[in-house]
C-alpha cells in the first residue's frame, strides 16, 4: 500500500502541475483572445462614428458662419424694414441656427460645444449692444452698417470657436 499511496500522490502532484500549465496557458490565450476582439470592436467603432464626427464639425462650422454678424447682415438686410424687425430677425436666426445644430454636441468635446455656446452667446449680445444704441425709429441699414462697423473694432465671436473646431478635428487625425 506504500507503493500505491506514493504513486497516487505522484500522479496526483504531475497532474495537479498539468492542470496549472494547461489552466496558465488558456488563461493567457484567452485573454489575447478578448484583448484583440476589443481592438477590432474599438476599430470598428471608431470606422463607424469617424464620418459622423466630421460630419457634426463640418455642421457646426458651418453654423458658426452663419451666425457671424456679416454673414446675417448679408443674409437677412431688407432696405425696407426697421431696426427693430431686422433686430428681432438677427435673434431668432441665430437661436433657430443654434437650436438646429443642438444635436452636434454628441460628437464633439465639452469644450468645443461650450466655446461654440459662448460664441452664439457674443453674437447675440453684439446684435443687442448694436441695436440698443439706435433709435427704434433707425433703418435696418443703420443697424446693419452698426453690425459691419462692430466686426471691424473687434474680432468675430466665432472667430476662436471656428480655431478650436479646428484643432479638434486635426486631433482626430
Amino acid at each position: 500500500m506504500d507503493i500505491f499511496a506514493q504513486l497516487l500522490i505522484a500522479s496526483l502532484s504531475a497532474g495537479l502541475m498539468l492542470f496549472g500549465a494547461v489552466y496558465m496557458v488558456l488563461r493567457k490565450l484567452l485573454a489575447a483572445e478578448s484583448h484583440r476582439r476589443n481592438v477590432q470592436l474599438l476599430s470598428t467603432a471608431k470606422g463607424i462614428t469617424l464620418p459622423l464626427r466630421l460630419q457634426a464639425h463640418e455642421r457646426l462650422l458651418v453654423l458658426l458662419e452663419r451666425i457671424s454678424p456679416e454673414s446675417l447682415v448679408l443674409r437677412l438686410r431688407r432696405p425696407d424694414t426697421t431696426n427693430v424687425e431686422l433686430h428681432s430677425e438677427l435673434i431668432a436666426a441665430v437661436r433657430t441656427e443654434f437650436e438646429h445644430n443642438l444635436s452636434q454636441q454628441l460628437y464633439v468635446s465639452p469644450e468645443l460645444w461650450s466655446v461654440i455656446a459662448m460664441a452664439k452667446n457674443s453674437v447675440l449680445s453684439c446684435i443687442n449692444t448694436c441695436a440698443t444704441s439706435l433709435s427704434p425709429s433707425d433703418t435696418s441699414m443703420q443697424l446693419a452698417q452698426a453690425l459691419l462697423e462692430w466686426h471691424v473694432d473687434n474680432e468675430l465671436p466665432t472667430a476662436a470657436a471656428i480655431q478650436q473646431l479646428k484643432r479638434e478635428v486635426a486631433r482626430l487625425f
